[in-house]
Formats: structure tokens, C-alpha cells, sequence
């Protein structure tokens, strides 16, 4: 997380809040309070976090907020829009903060929500491009999803998987463990994957309470075939691809694709899934799988080997697949039915991460993880977009277009 410089008060201003105590000291050190880049929606949940300070400081707000301390780390909740002063002391070291709150983003408009690890979800303005601001989950944000006007966010290291409704303003979490892609159906169920659940990979359907499946060793890449029903889990580390039954949650058939499958796709009509194999941990390249669904998942093609392939993303339309490399800093435009590129791969940002492709705006988002940058490109040109790349907060990982 980027730390912001901190507004260093005397004593005898702090000494003016009431809910504050502070031993009496000769001379206070300055800390620093980390805060996003970006101002904060209400209803926000914000881990705090400071340099200098002991792990045993005292925080305290002053404003439309609380804190609370849940498991010995203290969370700011954004109570209201407005200004809320952030102090925090040790006795020696001291920092403040103000932050300021906004009012939820109008419910009219269409966003572009980027999932950034390290401080939320951030908010654009999808005409302008524009930042609108942060929603801060209290957790680290690695995937996200919509259906309808609900937003689900993962939280990848933690278990705050939340739900934002928008008409009207609405933010629930749910105790999820590890929850890496999340993925939604067109009735509106959201499904999520579990890194590491009892032990293995899972699966989870989010209803009340969880429905939940193991599925391999480090469940990670999903993708769900809606019309008939089915779904599919990559599990990174032992290579395998689980085809499920999205209803009742029970496996179907494993196919073994290959060390570090990653990332799955699934074409318009379910015939073919594409597995991103990124390779990394046994210092092998990566490739792109095409499996074919029908009458059961089977291998029927694989991409030349690429340097270290992540992310991906189908551009039904114009019959194309997006694959980003965090390696070489590169977007693969590749065939879908022969692998093949058809497109000189696209120049990006610094480690580009899962990719969105957006056929009602004709536009490729590309969130760029050690640039704190989002991409974006217009399909018809695959040229950048003007303005791209754009500041996001902290590590983004997914992008979701959410009207």
C-alpha cells in the first residue's frame, strides 16, 4: 500500500481529542498513516495501517467514522461523507490523517470498478475515465464480479468476500476463505474460488450458507457455462481442470492440462474452454489450451509456448483471445481455433494481470499490477485509448464493468 505523508500535530492540538489518551513525553517522533491515493466511499472498511508507531499503538477518529479493533488489527468503517480526522500514537511516535468520505456513486452510472490488492475496489467514470474513488472491503481484492447491480469482490488473503448493492447502497460481507475469481450466472448467483480451503482448492456457490466443493490444489481460474449449467475450476498446482455441476456442486470430470493452469475462458456457446497454463513454478513456458467441452472436456490444441502467459480474455465478436504476459509486459492476440497470433502482440504496462474485454464499449481493460495503472485499448483499432494508461490504487488485479 502507498503511504501518504502524514500531518504531524503538536501535542496541544492532539491533547483537544477527547477519546484519546497520550502520556506525557518531552518529544514526539513522526509516523506516517497509509492511506490510497483516492478518496473513500461511504461504507468503506479501511485496514489501518502505520509506520513508526508500535504493533500496540492507540487509534483514534474524529469525524463520520469508527474504528474497531477485530483479531488485533484496526479497521476504519466510513460512516458518512464527510472529513475524518486519524490519529494514531504509541506514546513516542505520533501521525494524523484526515480522510475524506464520499457519498455513494450514482446509481445511473456505468463504472469501471478495478480490484487493487493493496487498498480496494477503485471506481471510474466509464465515459471519462475519470477517478471517482475508492470502496474499501477490509480485505485484498483480487477478483470481482457483477450481476445486475450487485458487485461481488474476493478477498484473496483474508475471508471478507463482500457483495455491493448500488440501488440503493448497499455493502454486505461473507466469511469466505481465500476466495481468488469470482464469477457470476445471468439469474444473479455469484460462484467464487478458494485458494486453499481444509487443505485443498475449492469452489464455493454463494448462497446462505455457502454451498462448497474441493476441487484440486489451488483452486484459482473459473468460468461457468450458464445455458447448460456446468462449471469449471483451474487448479494451479496440480495442473487440473474440474468440470462441475453449477447446481448441485458435484464434480463431473478432471482433465489433466499441465502444470500452473491459471486462467480459464469459456467460448459464447460452451464448445471450447481456453486454460491458460502459466508454467512459472517449474521455470517452464507457458501455453494457451483449447479444450473442447463436448461430449466430455478434451484437449484438442495448444498455442506455441509463450514466455509467462497469466490472463485472459475472448473477444466473441471478432473471434479473438487476449492473453496478457506478466513477463514480457505484452497482450497476445491469438485465434481461438488455431492458437495462432493474428496481431502483433500489444505493448503495456508493468505486469498485466486478468484482462476484461467489454464488446458494449469495444474496449480491452488491462489493470498492469507494479504500475498501479489500467490499460485500455479499442478493439476495432487495438490501439490505447486516449488518456491510457490510467492511476488506479495499489497492485490492480481485475477489472469488471458494472452498469
Amino acid at each position: 500500500m502507498k503511504t501518504i505523508r502524514a500531518l504531524v500535530l503538536p501535542f496541544a492540538a492532539i491533547a483537544l481529542v477527547g477519546t484519546m489518551w497520550l502520556p506525557r513525553v518531552d518529544r514526539f517522533v513522526a509516523a506516517k498513516i497509509s492511506f490510497a491515493p483516492l478518496p473513500y466511499f461511504v461504507g468503506s472498511r479501511i485496514a489501518l495501517r502505520a509506520v513508526g508507531v508500535a504493533p500496540n499503538a492507540h487509534w483514534s477518529v474524529v469525524g463520520p467514522a469508527r474504528i474497531a479493533n477485530v483479531g488485533g488489527a484496526h479497521y476504519l468503517t466510513a460512516i458518512r461523507p464527510g472529513r475524518a480526522q486519524v490519529i494514531v500514537s504509541d506514546g513516542r511516535a505520533i501521525a494524523a490523517r484526515t480522510v475524506r468520505i464520499l457519498a455513494a456513486p450514482s446509481p445511473h452510472a456505468t463504472l469501471v470498478a478495478v480490484a487493487c490488492f493493496d487498498d480496494g475496489v477503485a471506481l471510474f467514470d466509464a465515459r471519462s475515465l475519470s477517478a471517482l474513488g475508492i470502496l474499501a472491503t477490509g480485505g485484498s481484492p483480487s477478483d470481482l464480479a457483477t450481476a445486475g447491480d450487485r458487485l461481488a469482490v474476493t478477498d484473496n488473503d483474508g475471508d471478507a468476500f463482500t457483495i455491493v448493492g448500488r440501488a440503493p447502497w448497499r455493502i454486505e460481507h461473507q466469511s469466505l476463505a481465500a476466495s481468488d475469481e469470482v464469477a457470476s450466472t445471468p439469474d444473479g448467483s455469484f460462484y467464487a474460488t478458494l485458494r486453499e480451503w481444509r487443505g485443498l482448492g475449492a469452489v464455493a456457490r454463494l448462497t446462505s450458507p455457502p454451498q462448497i466443493t474441493k476441487t484440486g490444489i489451488t483452486a484459482e481460474g473459473i468460468a461457468i457455462d450458464a445455458r447448460r449449467g456446468l462449471l469449471y475450476v483451474a487448479n494451479v498446482n496440480d495442473g487440473s481442470v474440474l468440470e462441475l455441476n453449477a447446481r448441485t456442486m458435484k464434480p463431473i470430470h478432471r482433465l489433466w492440462v499441465g502444470s500452473r493452469v491459471f486462467s480459464l475462458a469459456l467460448d459464447a456457446n460452451g464448445t471450447h474452454l481456453y486454460a491458460v497454463r502459466n508454467g512459472g513454478m517449474k521455470n517452464d513456458d507457458g501455453d494457451v489450451v483449447e479444450i473442447a467441452t463436448q461430449p466430455r472436456p478434451h484437449i484438442v490444441a495448444r498455442s506455441g509456448l509463450l514466455d509467462l502467459p497469466l490472463g485472459i480474455a475472448i473477444d466473441r465478436r471478432a473471434h479473438r483471445l487476449f492473453v496478457t504476459d506478466e513477463a514480457a509486459d505484452v497482450i497476445y492476440v491469438l485465434d481461438p481455433t488455431s492458437l495462432r497470433a493474428i496481431h502483433a502482440p500489444l505493448h503495456t504496462c508493468h505486469t498485466p494481470w486478468d484482462p476484461t474485454f467489454d464488446a458494449r464499449s469495444d474496449r480491452l481493460y488491462v489493470p498492469c499490477a507494479r504500475d498501479d495503472r489500467l490499460d485500455i485499448f479499442n478493439g476495432g483499432t487495438l490501439a490505447r485509448v486516449a488518456g491510457a494508461p490510467i492511476r488506479t490504487a495499489g497492485y490492480p488485479l481485475a477489472v469488471a464493468i458494472w452498469r
